[in-house]
C-alpha cells in the first residue's frame, strides 16, 4: 500500500481531514443542527451548495415516462434526490448512468426523481433513456417548467441554474440546496451528507 501522501486522493485527502471514513450505505446517521451546516459533499469542479433560507417544496404533479400523471413531492421520512436534465446536456450522459446505479444500492432512505426538462416529447426522452441503458430509475416529464425553470420564466418552486442539478430535500420537506454538475452520491462524503439530512 502506498501510504505516500503525495499520492493521495483530493477526496481521501477530504476524508483525512474532516474525520470522513468511507461508510456502508447511511452506515452512521448524521444530525441536521439548527445552524444547517452540512458534511461537506464536492466534486473536482463543484460543491454541494445550501439554499438559504429553505423553503417548503410543493407536490407538483408531473407525467411519468409513460405518460401517467404523478406526483414529485416530498417523502416523510425520507431524503428525495430531484435531479433536473435533458437530452442535449453532455454531462446528463455521465450522471444519469451514476444516479440510476445509486437508485439501485442507495437504501430505502433516499427516493429519487430525475425530471427530464425536454421539449421534444416523451418518445425522445425514452429514447434516449435507452440508448444509456438507463431503465430502472423513477423519471418524470417536465416540459413545461411546473418544477423546474428559471427565474425569468416564472415561479417554479426549482431554480435552474445548469444541467444537470441535483436538489436535496429533506424528509419534512425543506429544499435544503443543490448539487451542479455530475455527482456520484455513493462517494463516502456523499453518503455523509445523506446521512445528515435523513436524520434531520
Amino acid at each position: 500500500m502506498d501510504n505516500n501522501p503525495a499520492h493521495l486522493s483530493r477526496r481521501a485527502a477530504l476524508a483525512a481531514v474532516l474525520g470522513t471514513a468511507a461508510l456502508p450505505i447511511f452506515g452512521s446517521r448524521g444530525r441536521a443542527q439548527g445552524d444547517d451546516r452540512p458534511p461537506v459533499f464536492q466534486t473536482a469542479k463543484r460543491q454541494f451548495t445550501v439554499v438559504r433560507p429553505s423553503k417548503q417544496l410543493p407536490g407538483v404533479t408531473l407525467a411519468d415516462i409513460n405518460g401517467r400523471p404523478a406526483q414529485v413531492a416530498p417523502v416523510p421520512g425520507k431524503v428525495l434526490l430531484i435531479n433536473i436534465w435533458a437530452s442535449w446536456c453532455d454531462a446528463c450522459r455521465v450522471d444519469l448512468p451514476l444516479l440510476e446505479r445509486f437508485h439501485k444500492t442507495g437504501g430505502r432512505q433516499v427516493e429519487i426523481a430525475a425530471v427530464s426538462v425536454d421539449t421534444d416529447g416523451r418518445e425522445h426522452v425514452k429514447s434516449y433513456l435507452e440508448k444509456l441503458s438507463v431503465r430502472a430509475l423513477p423519471v418524470y416529464l417536465d416540459q413545461d417548467g411546473r418544477l423546474a425553470g428559471n427565474a425569468a420564466k416564472g415561479a417554479a418552486p426549482l431554480l435552474i441554474y445548469g444541467m444537470p442539478l441535483t436538489y436535496l430535500i429533506t424528509p419534512s420537506g425543506r429544499i435544503a440546496g443543490y448539487m451542479a454538475g455530475v455527482a456520484d452520491w455513493l462517494a463516502p462524503d456523499a453518503q455523509q451528507l445523506l446521512a445528515y439530512y435523513a436524520a434531520a
